[in-house]
């Protein structure tokens, strides 16, 4: 966002309440009173101890779940009106944990095209929206590839290009990187920051702290409630009632604050490994 432009809203929740019918134990509240905007081109990561309502919220986001009680507007759109579901999954694309639920062709190429020829976009207009999703998250060299054959990261990057290649304006990425390895993380985590340089608004969902870190706003959920929101340098601050929480700070804010306890002078927004060489250095 340019300095004085004003931020143009792509998600709006208020008093956002939705509760589960269970058999044994009746009513479970998952989400309880939230609200939030977030804007065009942001980079949101929401965490949460498991059974937080996370996963719970994401899904709230394209309408997959509906509120139970208060709304949630996508680009304008109120999504319990089912007149509006069309159009808002469109807007706003849902990347899951497992990639291999995701995938669905026995070639790369045809697994992205999927999307796009349901919602009966032309041939041609095809061709070049695959090319272009397998370029932006990385994949352009493996179009003929098999994706069971692909590693868990590379099957991931697919996913997003297949939601990619449908041309959402908000991706919304349920703990993509749960399931992969170390590798498999950094290539998705790349691939989603690069997205959204790109213009694409992002909703990360994620247990890992670094993760958060290169978000431009972070926001903690706890027992379905919202209970903190802020850059990640003012949410990773509160180190003590992360804890309380269950949740712990990125390793690189633990690595700073022990040197600080060691009188290390540093800065208290050292989150990243390029951060703390800086100050070092400095």
């Amino acid at each position: 966002m340019h300095p004085g432009v004003s931020p143009i809203e792509i998600i709006r929740a208020k008093g956002l309440g939705f509760k589960y019918q269970q058999a044994d134990t009746g009513e479970c509240w998952a989400l309880r009173d939230i609200s939030f905007t977030v804007n065009k081109g942001e980079f949101v990561a929401i965490l949460g101890p498991n059974g937080s309502g996370k996963s719970t919220l994401a899904k709230h986001l394209n309408a997959l779940l509906l509120p139970t009680c208060g709304e949630v507007w996508v680009n304008g759109l109120l999504t319990s009106d089912e007149a509006n579901h069309w159009q808002i999954r469109q807007l706003a694309g849902m990347v899951f944990q497992n990639p291999d639920n995701q995938i669905v062709a026995t070639t790369v190429e045809e697994d992205v095209a999927f999307g796009p020829e349901n919602l009966g976009v032309p041939s041609a207009e095809i061709r070049a929206r695959v090319d272009e999703a397998l370029e932006l998250v990385g994949m352009a060299g493996y179009k003929k590839h098999a994706p069971h054959l692909l590693s868990g990261g590379q099957k991931q990057r697919v996913a997003i290009a297949g939601v990619i290649a449908m041309r959402p304006e908000c991706l919304i990425l349920d703990e993509p990187t749960a399931m992969l390895d170390p590798r498999g993380r950094m290539e998705v985590m790349e691939t989603v920051k690069r997205l959204n340089k790109e213009g694409i608004t992002v909703v990360l969902i994620t247990h890992f702290m670094e993760e958060a870190v290169a978000a431009d706003r972070v926001m903690v959920l706890a027992d379905g409630r919202l209970v903190m929101s802020g850059t990640p340098e003012e949410v990773f601050l509160r180190g003590d009632e992360l804890r309380a929480l269950g949740l712990d700070t990125p390793p690189v804010a633990r690595l700073a604050q022990e040197l600080r306890l060691a009188g290390v002078e540093l800065a208290p927004s050292v989150l990243t490994v390029e951060e703390l060489v800086s100050e070092l250095c400095r």
